[in-house]
């Protein structure tokens, strides 16, 4: 009777194992299914290579086996590196495997053409054929990676930022909404200068270093929200952002607590400029918004 119980159980695993993996890639962004191949496929691969060395050697022409357990660790350490990035996706760690993914098919090409090393012509077929899988993850993963962030149905990306204030919502308002002085909080701006109006229709100029740029309120609500739109078509704007707006919010939790939300929305000049860009300037703006959030906490609650 145990018996037919653990394989009833065993049939029911099985027959529903296709559907969840089924269901679970579904449920992934394009990022993530392109991850997951990758990650799989070099784990398994350096796996193999670990436990079937001796006899890759042989086919390889290789009298020391060594070398393709090294090979193999490595490849599958880097498969469990993908893997994590199929849960984290990580903009930088993300490019980086770009990165070696493009060495590894750069590298067996010039191996294949120079074949430094003496192996039999049926390494150098296996090497080659490996290599295919590796190309096509390697515009899949840039596809994917520069998919990150962005908003829904749109090419444009998205940062958004929240901070929990112990300060009443008019408290926090009257704060962030200080537009001359915004500067004293944001640790990326040495200055700012208001040229013209006041709350909808602003007009300031923002400095850092040498660089400069004017921005425009498009949206005032009064203890609520404003938004500033960037002058980003100016000859002299420093940043490679054809558009880019922020917005500010101050949410009620309760009345001694408060939210104060950022949102940026952005689109770069270039496509390409999402792959190689974008997850520096993620890691580097992001650093710099928690700070602004922190230096607003401290005169807030302070």
């Amino acid at each position: 009777m145990k018996y037919k119980f653990f394989g009833a159980i065993y049939q029911s695993f099985r027959a529903s194992c296709p559907i969840l993996l089924k269901k679970t890639i579904a449920q992934m962004n394009t990022l993530q299914r392109a991850l997951l191949p990758n990650g799989i496929l070099a784990f398994t691969s350096g796996l193999a290579m670990i436990i079937m060395r001796n006899q890759l050697a042989e086919i390889f022409g290789i009298t020391d086996p060594i070398s393709l357990l090294t090979v193999g660790v490595v490849v599958s350490v880097f498969g469990l590196s993908v893997l994590l990035e199929v849960k984290m996706q990580r903009a930088l760690a993300t490019l980086w495997i770009i990165i070696q993914d493009a060495l590894w098919a750069i590298g067996t090409i010039v191996l294949i053409a120079f074949q430094p090393f003496d192996l039999t012509p049926a390494a150098y077929w296996i090497i080659a054929l490996y290599a295919l899988p590796v190309v096509i993850f390697v515009w899949f993963q840039g596809h994917g990676l520069s998919s990150v962030d962005n908003k829904a149905g749109s090419t444009r990306k998205i940062f958004q930022f929240r901070k929990r204030i112990k300060a009443d919502k008019s408290r926090t308002w009257e704060i962030i909404s200080d537009l001359a002085n915004y500067h004293e909080i944001a640790p990326n701006i040495d200055d700012t200068r208001v040229i013209s109006g006041e709350g909808l229709g602003l007009v300031r100029q923002c400095f850092h270093g040498k660089d400069k740029w004017s921005e425009r309120c498009i949206l005032w609500n009064e203890g609520d929200e404003y938004s500033f739109e960037v002058d980003t078509s100016a000859p002299d704007y420093p940043y490679p952002l054809k558009y880019l707006k922020g917005t500010w919010r101050t949410v009620e939790i309760n009345p001694m607590l408060t939210e104060i939300e950022m949102e940026f929305e952005f689109e770069y000049k270039k496509k390409i400029q999402n792959i190689l860009i974008h997850p520096f300037m993620k890691a580097r703006f992001t650093k710099v918004c928690k700070k602004l959030l922190d230096n607003w906490q401290e005169k807030i609650e302070g």
